[in-house]
């Protein structure tokens, strides 16, 4: 496979190898890679010793698996026999999604990151109602405001959100050139009493791959300017990217944002319930894969 179309590994970590795999296995359609061939694949790239490559191999079927246990029958990959399998369908799609986000080359190289951030946005809003349960409701609330009903100018899209939460707008001080905040989806989980007093989760939502400083974009202070919350809300960064077990900035992570969600946990969390943009990202898959394979041809 070409360098243009998947991105590929800069060094023998585990966990961009086994995206890798992951990511060529869907861009060429392949219902099943063998070891040999992925042996053949890493001696081409040069990235892994060959002294050390079987213990790779191992390492990288270990991963599978652990993703596996993680999303369960939402992980389109599993460990068969010699090798490793792939399969496509409705229950598989966020992953499938979420991958591409963050192997597709020729999304990063025509900086076509705006395309997606909608469909993103909607699928953290998913996981994030999944979370509450219940009679959660949520908005996507990010900049530019391409879908919904948010006013574009902030201090007007602040009253909209308080007026969605049912919440008094604060006395803080809302500039124009605020934009979002940091704050890309709002998830609550009211009472059926109406009154105030209830869980509420703010998402800053990004594709970056320097992520781990987004962590620090929704600043709670300006927050509590902004809406009348009572209590804090709850502070969550989602990224389409999975998180190595161990990382070593989890612990400043867990101390800067109330929780992280990433692939694994995207897709663990929205399991078989019914996605509010299926449909777009179906055809954002299709359209990316098509490019994918032009840019092979080519």
């Amino acid at each position: 496979m070409p360098l243009n179309t998947i991105r590929q590994p800069s060094s023998g970590e585990i966990i961009e190898l086994t995206d890798w795999i992951e990511a060529t296995m869907v861009a060429e359609q392949r219902n099943k890679i063998s070891r040999s061939r992925l042996r053949r694949y890493f001696r081409n790239m040069m990235i892994v010793d060959e002294n050390d490559l079987e213990i790779h191999l191992e390492l990288i079927f270990q991963e599978i698996n652990r993703r596996k246990q993680i999303t369960q029958n939402y992980y389109p990959f599993s460990e068969e026999g010699s090798g490793t399998q792939f399969r496509s369908d409705e229950e598989t799609l966020p992953y499938i999604f979420l991958l591409l986000l963050t192997m597709s080359e020729p999304l990063r190289s025509e900086k076509r990151q705006g395309e997606v951030e909608i469909l993103l946005d909607m699928l953290v809003l998913d996981a994030l109602s999944q979370y509450l349960s219940g009679e959660s409701k949520g908005v996507r609330f990010g900049w530019p405001p391409r879908s919904g009903d948010r006013p574009p100018s902030f201090p007007q899209a602040i009253e909209w959100l308080a007026g969605q939460l049912g919440l008094p707008v604060g006395k803080g001080e809302k500039r124009l050139e605020r934009k979002d905040a940091g704050v890309d989806v709002v998830v609550w989980r009211p009472f059926r009493d109406e009154r105030e007093g209830y869980v509420t989760i703010l998402a800053q939502c990004t594709v970056a791959f320097d992520w781990a400083p987004k962590a620090k974009d929704i600043i709670i202070d300006l927050w509590r300017g902004y809406i009348d919350f009572g209590k804090d809300p709850i502070i969550c960064i989602a990224i389409p990217f999975v998180i190595p077990q161990p990382f070593a900035k989890w612990d400043e992570l867990r101390r800067t944002v109330h929780f992280v969600l990433d692939r694994l946990r995207i897709c663990e969390l929205i399991g078989n319930s019914e996605l509010k943009y299926k449909n777009e990202i179906t055809d954002w898959i299709s359209t990316e894969l098509e490019k994918i394979s032009e840019i092979k041809k080519s």
